[in-house]
């Protein structure tokens, strides 16, 4: 009787996504399992047939990464920049690749989703910044396509998701500035759809005794005119921005009211990006292990694509470090 892969994978003790992975020279698979399930294939003498497989499976090896920016401001955002170098660098060396759309709006969003479970273009999806209502999520259920969200899913059990404990962070964050010696700590704040935005409000306002929020689109550009409103109408001495971008928008507000960093106003933001080494001092900024989050991403996409028999959602939640700069310290770091 000729051996199958499930038989390998049974004999050696591991999944069949495992078998899969190790056929394909996935180096992320473990040293050890690896050997062993080589040793079991060379002792029953074990060849796939590898064109059967590929027109049973029709797997296009592509992991879709569809994100809602317009046409040209991915230049100025260095969090997708580096989201976008962790999943090529964490698909090197595996017979998986990447394929990117950029969707202006969230019509175009739809569209391009509409067009990839359609064609099959891809064999699995990435999905980041989660809305609380949202329909992307329910699209790909209801066609049962394979997804995995970096992002809030706490609500939703069954999906395969990692996120970080924003509200957490945010607390982290705002406690940091109070701790400095700031009191009126200002929140200049994402869209107010997200769930990223919701849980670092509630984060924020865990802490501040007195909340001052302002909702934006990402970018320096909104966040300049977002933080300039702030600093007039409220006069905050600290503000917590969303992102690293937009925390570049409030210091270039602050700068244009001859406002010095970090005596007259503290700033602190989010992603811990290259643009923290472009601030007099350095920009403090939470560090959200975005590298290790991709991974456990990919990892996990992986094994649903491979596996259809995997069940129930797997989650968890990354760590993060607060990296302390000059832009929030008013004494000597």
């Amino acid at each position: 009787m000729r051996v199958t892969q499930q038989d390998i994978a049974r004999i050696s003790e591991v999944s069949q996504a495992t078998v899969s992975r190790v056929l394909a020279g996935d180096e992320r698979v473990d040293g050890q399992i690896r050997d062993r399930v080589l040793a079991v294939m060379n002792t029953h003498n074990y060849r796939p047939d590898v064109r059967a497989r590929s027109l049973r499976q029709r797997k296009t090896h592509l992991i879709g990464l569809v994100i809602k920016r317009e046409v040209g401001s991915l230049q100025d955002d260095p969090f997708f920049a580096m989201l976008i170098a962790e999943v090529v660098d964490a698909l090197a060396g595996s017979p998986w690749h990447l394929c990117l759309d950029i969707a202006a709006d969230t019509a175009r969003q739809h569209s391009i989703y509409d067009e990839l479970l359609r064609t099959r273009r891809v064999d699995g999806l990435i999905l980041v910044e989660s809305e609380a209502s949202d329909e992307r999520i329910l699209r790909l259920q209801q066609d049962h396509f394979p997804f995995v969200l970096i992002g809030n899913a706490a609500e939703m059990p069954e999906l395969h998701a990692i996120d970080n404990d924003n509200f957490r962070t945010a607390e982290i964050a705002t406690s940091h500035l109070l701790e400095q010696g700031y009191g009126r700590i200002a929140f200049l704040a994402g869209p107010q759809t997200l769930t990223v935005t919701r849980d670092r409000e509630a984060g924020y306002r865990n802490v501040v005794p007195e909340a001052m929020v302002a909702y934006t689109e990402f970018g320096a550009h909104s966040a300049r005119e977002a933080a300039a409103q702030l600093l007039d109408e409220y006069q905050p001495d600290a503000i917590l921005a969303m992102d690293d971008t937009m925390a570049m928008g409030v210091i270039q507000a602050a700068r244009e009211r001859k406002l010095a960093i970090p005596q007259d106003l503290g700033v602190v933001g989010f992603n811990d990006t290259p643009l923290c080494d472009h601030v007099e001092g350095g920009l403090t900024s939470v560090n959200l292990q975005i590298g290790n989050m991709v991974q456990w991403a990919i990892r996990r996409l992986v094994d649903v694509i491979d596996d259809t028999s995997v069940l129930g959602g797997r989650q968890a939640i990354m760590g993060c470090e607060l990296m302390v700069r000059g832009s929030s310290v008013r004494g000597k770091l």
